[in-house]
């Protein structure tokens, strides 16, 4: 099973860059008046996020979850990190909704949310890893 384990490590590395890149790509998309570019770049931030981030997400958890099965591990810190981890979906629910608004029409007020998310992703990236290098619980 150290395939599986692999898998969820790729899988997770690619999610949480898009993660950590999305909030800067969308908020970058509402810079430019130029019609051109914002098409492109609306296009651009679609694809990385249905394209990437997505489907890296789904990877990342259906692979933690089948590890989590597989050890049969249940205390404290797995929870927390579960919750971060419910955390970080949210966030990428977020991320999502962002690039329908940029979409639909560039709002420079979108930048205040970006750099909220921006600050929150890491956070919670932080926290997992944390939760998963030290098992304190």
């Amino acid at each position: 099973m150290p395939l599986l384990k692999l898998l969820h490590f790729a899988a997770l590395i690619c999610w949480c860059g898009t993660l950590l890149y999305l909030p800067a790509l969308v908020a970058a998309g509402t810079r430019s008046s130029d019609k051109l570019f914002y098409r492109d770049h609306a296009h651009l931030t679609r694809l990385v996020f249905t394209l990437i981030g997505t489907p890296a997400a789904l990877l990342a958890i259906g692979s933690g979850t089948a590890l989590f099965l597989r050890d049969g591990t249940l205390a404290g810190w797995l929870i927390i990190k579960l919750t971060a981890v419910t955390g970080m979906a949210l966030c990428h629910a977020l991320c999502g909704v962002l690039v329908l608004r940029v979409e639909r029409r560039p709002d420079r007020r979108v930048t205040y949310q970006c750099l909220t998310l921006g600050v929150l992703i890491p956070l919670l990236i932080s926290l997992t890893l944390w939760l998963v290098l030290a098992k304190p619980f």
